[in-house]
């Protein structure tokens, strides 16, 4: 008969914790991903069936009580905007509601395509396909974006011959180092191991742990993940650290080299390339925030626009002027506690886009004019 001091023992009462542990972990696999996940990285993008996108294929991820990735990561309680955040994964695993139609398009990039945290009708590619009256493929990543060897891999299963793609680059990728000028290497998702080293359990853990090491009750070692600045309004935003620092030589040569051969591949199957320059949050907001260290990356940006042939919508300019704007009436083009831009920055870029698109149809002989589902200016 167990006695209290060898209930007590770590021998005994170890192995049956571990156990309680275990039929937890596994019990939350079977709850909806909402109750042990706040973001789609920690769920939609690490567990069940993958094929060529980063999500699970034929799975729709919700949130109503998600936050944001940089409030997140430097665990800012206290930053945290609550927001819905809806991803609806297609059979390649890609941000779109179907895996199949008649698509003559398809959108390129990192997280700023995806739009998990924005409206359906608010993402960056539909804002595009509302002004151009193209049907696009969403085919963005997040952190990174599909190689040329899997985009036309994607273009042959489409089964398109002619098109347009939309190719959104981040000024981040001007300053991150590569370890060669070659494309980056596909990233193919191990199912098994991925659904192994997902615990929802332990997902509940950091959010108890994050919520005593708050700064507060106990010191928050993460808090230096996240810069953190003031606006002249005085509202508190966060940034990407990695987005505070210069842009190299290197990498605007790198994607000048890299679109060039890109733009040949792409014209020999019929389709034109159209690279969407995009600002990191910091980038814009930089010059609203007094004493704020400053980056070369808007010139960078302009360099890589200079060296390219092909049309390019730099959107830069454009979000920098349209936040100055809305900071007057204390309203944000990106979300305070996240890297990524809103609905309000996603259609000022659009806008932009649109422009670039317009003016590329209008140099080509013999193409009809596309007429725009929207004629919205910049404010």
């Amino acid at each position: 008969m167990a006695t209290r001091n060898s209930i007590l023992r770590c021998g005994y009462l170890l192995p049956r914790v571990l156990l309680l542990w275990a039929l937890l972990d596994v019990m939350l696999r079977f709850a909806p991903a909402q109750w042990s996940t706040f973001r789609a990285s920690e769920y939609a993008m690490v567990t069940g069936p993958h094929d060529m996108g980063p999500y699970r294929t034929n799975f729709t991820y919700q949130n109503p009580h998600a936050y944001g990735d940089l409030a997140s990561l430097s665990n800012c309680i206290d930053c945290r905007r609550y927001r819905p955040m809806i991803i609806h994964a297609d059979g390649r695993g890609f941000a779109n509601t179907q895996s199949s139609g008649s698509y003559n398009a398809i959108l390129v990039g990192d997280s700023f395509g995806i739009g998990a945290e924005q409206p359906s009708d608010a993402t960056l590619g539909s804002q595009i396909s509302q002004r151009t009256g193209l049907s696009i493929y969403n085919a963005c990543w997040p952190g990174r974006t599909i190689t040329r060897e899997q985009l036309m891999e994607l273009i042959d299963q489409l089964g398109m011959t002619g098109g347009t793609v939309f190719y959104e680059l981040m000024d981040r990728s001007l300053g991150s180092v590569l370890s060669s000028e070659e494309d980056p290497a596909p990233l193919r998702i191990n199912q098994w191991s991925k659904n192994a080293e997902y615990s929802p359990l332990a997902n509940l853990s950091r959010q108890i742990v994050g919520r005593l090491h708050n700064g507060q009750l106990m010191p928050n070692p993460d808090l230096a993940n996240a810069a953190r600045k003031t606006l002249p309004d005085g509202q508190t935003i966060l940034f990407f650290n990695e987005d505070l620092q210069n842009a190299t030589p290197r990498k605007t040569a790198f994607f000048a080299k890299y679109f060039r051969v890109l733009n040949k591949e792409l014209h020999q199957r019929g389709f034109r390339l159209i690279v969407i320059l995009v600002p990191s949050k910091y980038t814009v907001y930089q010059p609203l925030i007094k004493d704020a260290r400053g980056t070369n990356k808007s010139k960078a940006m302009r360099e890589l626009e200079n060296q390219l042939d092909v049309p390019v919508a730099n959107t830069t300019t454009a979000l920098q002027q349209a936040a100055a704007e809305a900071l007057k009436h204390g309203e944000l083009l990106y979300w305070p506690d996240d890297t990524h831009w809103n609905a309000e920055g996603v259609r000022v870029a659009a806008a932009q886009i649109q422009s670039e698109y317009l003016a590329d149809f209008s140099q080509r002989p013999g193409i009809a004019k596309v007429k725009s589902v929207s004629q919205k200016r910049v404010r």
